[in-house]
């Protein structure tokens, strides 16, 4: 179980860049959705701090997480079921360090070969730095989005072939962000639940 968890932790944190091609579509070009976008683009340093699940066509599980945005900066702490100990992962989308108790991993994930040979993974945490906050990834086509007339917020994304759906929205220090959203590409499904967001102008 433990050797499961971790490898479910390592492959979550670990791939950044995958894709396939797609039907592109633009933003929408709304004043709401613009100002909107704007805002939370300008929000580079927060922390969140919620539950995942994970599901695939193997195996089921899921971890407490606290998550650390500082510009380039990504820090995550989880910790799972069953007393298994706290880990911590960091990354400056160039290497990725991993520490568990006492065992500490340092990969290259530089390019998208290192990360799939090292994990098998494709959940992709560089856009995932992006959809927590409700906005499309910059970097990468969108196939589809919509956003609602009423509150100029994001509902439906799909980037690379990966659907989203922000299910629910908070109000954090004048920031409406995302508290429940499901992000799924074929038999892998992530279920992420927001319970605190922390902002920061710094």
């Amino acid at each position: 179980m433990v050797a499961t968890l971790r490898t479910l932790i390592v492959g979550y944190s670990l791939a950044l860049m995958v894709g396939c091609a797609g039907l592109v579509e633009q933003e929408p070009s709304s004043p709401g959705w613009q100002q909107h976008s704007a805002q939370l683009s300008a929000l580079q340093h927060w922390t969140a701090n919620g539950k995942l699940a994970l599901r695939t066509t193997d195996s089921s599980e899921s971890a407490s997480i606290t998550w650390q945005q500082d510009n380039q900066h990504t820090q995550l702490q989880l910790s799972g079921p069953l007393g298994i100990g706290a880990t911590t992962i960091d990354s400056d989308g160039e290497t990725l360090q991993i520490r568990q108790g006492d065992e500490l991993s340092t990969l290259d994930i530089s390019t998208p070969d290192a990360i799939v040979l090292n994990t098998g993974w494709d959940l992709p945490l560089h856009a995932l730095i992006y959809w927590l906050k409700g906005l499309p990834a910059p970097d990468r086509d969108i196939q589809q989005i919509e956003v609602s007339p009423q509150t100029a917020l994001l509902q439906t994304l799909q980037q690379d072939d990966w659907q989203v759906l922000f299910q629910k929205y908070g109000d954090f220090q004048g920031y409406i962000l995302p508290t429940r959203l499901q992000i799924q590409r074929g038999t892998t499904r992530l279920k992420l639940v927001i319970s605190r967001w922390q902002v920061s102008d710094k």
